[in-house]
């Protein structure tokens, strides 16, 4: 598709050159504009035909894109839906895993989005299907809307897998991602007329310049990536005004918060600004774009209260494997959901006189910090439950799974099932917990930390429990630590009440029985 040549015109309020195309009535819903318009960033003529070339370039791909979306729609083939939705997971992950931040906003994460899965199948919420519609316009794909949904179910679930890869990343596990050798190669991009200038590129250069800290490289390298997932493409040079508006609608329909859209425009406009000044780039498409933002803490998730908890547990005792005991686990070691869902049947023991769950790296968890690992003692509330004469009565091998009822999905891993599972039941009939500030998993890892309180349990026992990394002082790095001492934090940990009363008659081990074969 070529463009006639057009004479660059002044602005008549600033004087600056611009380059203006009529957008065909055809497309004018798919461009959302009535024009086209590209900055030259010159009040010189003379510069302005020079520039005006590259801008009726950066123009062409704008109305190629537009021809793209107003296609009429039509139908994806699976491998195409697979293809669409594996960009989008490696792009997210590359967004990320360099500095994933606090383990628990992934573990959120994926609680929130366990809770859509449903009975009957996964509630997408408008959002969902409003994503799925920006993926594919960034691709220049119009689809019909079957494959719409089916594009939307089918990131719902990498962001499952996402949400746990990363949380991993955030607790120092670099090892790779399994997920990744399941979904379809990248395609190689088809050679294009002019070649673009990649974001990546742009910060370099202005970083070899300015000489930035290594966290705001990082930083900085990850806004641009996240402008090449949602826009679709990788080449400042076609990134326009209209565009960077696109990018934050995108990215508050994402529910990020409005204080982190503001840091990338920000972010993206002090590169692009240097660059414009550098003859990069024709001007900086961010200048005045970042929103104005009134900073406030998240709103954190909020634990179970005694009455939720009771209907929970009582609740519990009418079901069976990991229904019948994950939350009793949850509830009195706040632990994470995938340390139990892919515990192993002889993690499960006694260490001098003490049964507890020893929190260790498997095949589906290697390369944890030394934090993760630890031994939690078991509540003398479950063990009155009759969790030990469970373990018992499973197969003997101490490496066969703790919960065989659950199916481990395609990579091995119980994590996601067990969240899904877990979030259906809490939030369907049985339980009916719809407060969307309880998480069906979270929840006992805030209502653990708070009942610790009540009991003047150490800090340095509550981390031991729950397996969080709080550093205090210099002596934490000395001796064995109260993570390999269950014994004493079986002290405080039997000092936190059991929300119900106990279930009449649970069958026991004899006191020296063994549960790890």
């Amino acid at each position: 598709m070529a463009l006639t040549m057009t004479r660059p015109t002044k602005h008549p309020k600033t004087g600056i050159y611009r380059v203006r195309k009529a957008v065909p009535l055809r497309l004018r819903a798919a461009a959302g504009v009535r024009e086209w318009v590209v900055g030259l960033a010159t009040k010189d003529a003379a510069e302005a035909r020079q520039k005006a070339p590259q801008a009726l370039a950066q123009i062409a791909a704008m109305q190629a894109r537009a021809e793209a979306v107003a296609s009429p729609p039509r139908a994806l083939s699976h491998r195409e839906i697979m293809e669409v939705a594996a960009d989008w997971y490696r792009g997210f992950v590359a967004d990320w895993e360099d500095d994933p931040g606090d383990p628990e906003h992934w573990e959120i994460l994926a609680d929130v989005t366990a809770d859509q899965a449903g009975e009957t199948g996964i509630y997408l919420r408008p959002e969902d299907i409003a994503e799925a519609r920006r993926v594919l316009e960034g691709r220049g794909i119009s689809a019909d809307p079957v494959s719409v949904r089916l594009l939307a179910e089918t990131i719902w679930e990498r962001k499952q897998s996402a949400a746990r890869v990363l949380e991993a990343r955030a607790e120092g596990d670099y090892s790779p991602d399994p997920m990744l050798a399941r979904l379809p190669a990248p395609k190689e991009p088809g050679a294009g007329t002019r070649q673009p200038l990649p974001g990546d590129e742009v910060v370099k250069a202005w970083a070899a310049e300015r000489n930035p800290s290594q966290a705001t490289l990082r930083k900085y390298h990850r806004v641009f990536r996240h402008l090449a997932r949602i826009l679709g493409f990788d080449d400042v040079r076609r990134i326009t005004p209209e565009v960077v508006v696109k990018f934050k609608q995108a990215r508050t329909a994402e529910k990020v918060d409005p204080g982190t859209i503001a840091d990338d425009v920000l972010a993206a406009g002090t590169v692009c600004n240097w660059a414009a000044k550098n003859k990069m780039l024709p001007g900086n498409p961010f200048a005045g774009l970042a929103p104005k933002v009134l900073r406030r803490g998240p709103a954190p998730r909020e634990p179970y209260t005694d009455d939720e908890a009771k209907r929970v547990l009582l609740a519990a005792r009418n079901e069976t494997g990991w229904l019948r005991w994950g939350p009793w686990l949850l509830a009195f070691t706040g632990a994470r959901v995938s340390e139990f869902a892919d515990m192993r049947r002889g993690d499960v023991r006694r260490e001098g006189d003490v049964w507890i769950f020893d929190v260790r790296p498997i095949s589906g968890r290697e390369g944890k910090t030394d934090n993760f690992q630890r031994m939690i003692p078991i509540h003398p509330a479950i063990i009155a439950e009759g969790f030990l004469a469970y373990v018992d009565g499973l197969p003997a091998a101490p490496s066969g799974p703790l919960f065989p009822s659950l199916s481990p999905d395609p990579s091995g891993s119980r994590t996601i099932p067990g969240t899904s599972k877990m979030g259906r039941w809490i939030r369907g009939a049985k339980v009916g917990i719809k407060d969307p500030k309880k998480a069906p998993n979270h929840s006992w890892r805030h209502r653990i930390e708070d009942e610790l309180r009540k009991v003047r349990a150490l800090p340095e026992v509550q981390d031991a429990i729950t397996g969080r990394f709080n550093p205090r002082n210099a002596g934490e790095g000395y001796g064995k630590g109260f993570r390999g001492m269950p014994d004493e934090v079986l002290r405080d940990l039997a000092k936190v009440p059991c929300p119900v009363p106990p279930s009449e008659a649970p069958a026991q081990l004899p006191p020296g029985g063994e549960a790890d074969g």
